[in-house]
């Protein structure tokens, strides 16, 4: 039976994103997101929203295109579209809540030991701590602590460290950079009351506020597991589809970049991590994809071409 011939719509939309709609659209959203950020119209965690779903949509519509061309086998398309759809919710999931996480189940602050939060009773089970402070101009800086009531409990530190930058031609001036806020994973047990500051070293330049929000993956290393399985369904569909390290690296770049993103950024401190995710990501995710897509090629053989009928029978893609 004669291949279908694929529609005006799929030879398009392999065209333009082989050529130039995924790199322009990416400078584009770039630089309107940059512009915003600059001129004071979007905060942290705004402009990070943006650059989290550019990143996700651009991954997503390059890896579902073979997906489209009806001339392709159907298991290779069936892994493009499913490489598209994890990528997609890898990259989304725990990026965007990070940044954006949305109201709490409930907050409070801390600020001597033995000071104590309120659990209410639906919160048991897997959380996330965004524990924030202030240390003062003056003073240690770091202050450690540890908050209980969670199974295990919560070890964290605010700290101020000391880089150079350029203030003048020839000239650098010491700068301070203040980690005052981040993500703390925990399990809260059933009939949990309250959360304590359990202990408190160095000094405050305030009281600890402490936020606690759903897991967005609620079981331990969840961005490195989904990550990973959309990285094996990318490397997987390259392999059947006879491509090298095509989607595999684009996968791997957006995956990338998510996990920096949820391991290093807060919604006050969104924009810098999602920015550089973009950079180390494009880098590191880029070169998993690279060895990941070698490795699966090892034991997943490429799709047999179709022949014309009466043309013999099909033979293996190289």
């Amino acid at each position: 039976m004669a291949d279908r011939a694929p529609s005006t719509f799929s030879l398009w939309l392999d065209e333009a994103l082989s050529s130039w709609i995924l790199p322009v659209a990416a400078l584009a959203a770039v630089a309107a997101v940059g512009g915003l950020y600059l001129a004071g119209f979007a905060g942290e965690e705004a402009t990070a929203t943006l650059v989290v779903l550019v990143v996700a949509a651009l991954a997503a519509v390059f890896l579902v295109r073979p997906a489209l061309d009806a001339r392709r086998e159907p298991l290779a398309r069936g892994l493009a579209a499913a490489a598209a759809i994890a990528t997609l919710v890898a990259t989304l999931l725990p990026a965007l809540r990070t940044v954006r996480p949305g109201e709490p189940l409930f907050a409070g602050d801390v600020g001597q030991v033995g000071d104590k939060i309120a659990v209410p009773p639906a919160a048991a089970g897997a959380v996330r701590l965004l524990v924030s402070g202030k240390l003062p101009e003056r003073g240690e800086p770091s202050v450690t602590f540890t908050l209980g009531g969670t199974k295990e409990p919560v070890e964290g530190k605010l700290e101020r460290t000391y880089g150079y930058a350029r203030v003048g031609r020839g000239t650098r001036a010491r700068v301070a950079h203040d980690h005052t806020a981040d993500y703390y994973p925990a399990d809260l047990p059933a009939g949990a009351s309250a959360l304590e500051l359990e202990r408190l070293q160095g000094q405050l330049g305030s009281r600890l506020a402490v936020a606690v929000f759903r897991e967005p993956i609620p079981f331990a290393g969840g961005p490195w597991i989904l990550a990973g399985l959309a990285l094996l369904l990318a490397c997987a569909a390259d392999a059947r589809l006879g491509q090298r390290n095509n989607l595999s690296v684009a996968a791997g770049m957006a995956l990338a970049f998510a996990l920096l993103v949820t391991y290093n950024a807060t919604p006050a401190a969104a924009v810098g991590p999602s920015v550089g995710g973009v950079v180390l990501g494009g880098l590191a995710g880029s070169l998993a994809g690279w060895i990941v897509g070698a490795l699966v090629r090892q034991v997943v053989p490429p799709a047999p071409r179709r022949t014309p009928a009466g043309k013999g029978k099909a033979v293996t893609a190289a």
